[in-house]
């Protein structure tokens, strides 16, 4: 799919049923946070995120979210890693170097004074063309020098310039460094598990009762 010559999406096909999608920026600004935050349980997370992004939801929740995440990366489909042989460079090239939360303000001052568009008075901004400005934004904006920083490696250089760099990627440091995508599936393999657990205490209590 190209936005240049197709129409963006506003819905998914699941099990053969279209369903309508929230497309606007803020649902997956929101979407993210939501992943991010450890504060909030995996199964409610899940809940969540499907009533964020369906007016109806799907019945097929594994689906759901597969076309969730789908949509969330603007319909790239993301590369599986082969980790037989995955060095430790190419595990760091793997983390996220940005928040919607964090960075939210370098994020709107780019926005404004590259675009003109002060995202606060915006109304209706499709996802995957945010995504599209926010990836082109120039290397000179406060937010892109930040990224390049949290995701420069240090191996090569001379020690006061290693110093240097680690004292950035401090100051810059993000309190999460996961991708959305793996917060993910770590929010559905937790809650999947507890759910297990639950069903199995239920048995048990159940056998007890009848014997």
């Amino acid at each position: 799919m190209s936005i240049l010559v197709d129409r963006l999406p506003g819905s998914v096909e699941i099990g053969g049923a279209e369903y309508q999608i929230n497309t606007g920026f803020r649902t997956s600004i929101l979407f993210e946070m939501l992943v991010r935050n450890k504060g909030i349980p995996d199964q409610v997370k899940i809940g969540v995120m499907l009533r964020q992004y369906y007016p109806v939801v799907p019945p097929d929740e594994d689906a759901a979210i597969q076309k969730i995440l789908w949509f969330f990366n603007c319909g790239k489909k993301k590369k599986k890693p082969d980790e037989r042989n995955k060095t430790a460079k190419s595990f760091r090239k793997d983390k996220a170097l940005y928040s919607f939360e964090q960075d939210a303000a370098m994020i709107y001052a780019a926005f404004l004074s590259e675009y003109g568009i002060d995202l606060q008075d915006v109304e209706d901004l499709h996802w995957w063309k945010f995504s599209a400005l926010f990836d082109a934004l120039p290397d000179d904006t406060k937010i892109k020098q930040v990224m390049r920083i949290r995701g420069m490696d240090t191996s090569g250089l001379k020690k006061k310039e290693i110093k240097r760099l680690n004292d950035l990627k401090k100051y810059y440091a993000l309190e999460d460094e996961e991708t959305v995508d793996s917060r993910v599936k770590l929010a559905k393999r937790n809650a999947r598990m507890k759910e297990y657990v639950r069903r199995r205490m239920e048995e048990v209590r159940g056998k007890n009762v009848g014997t």
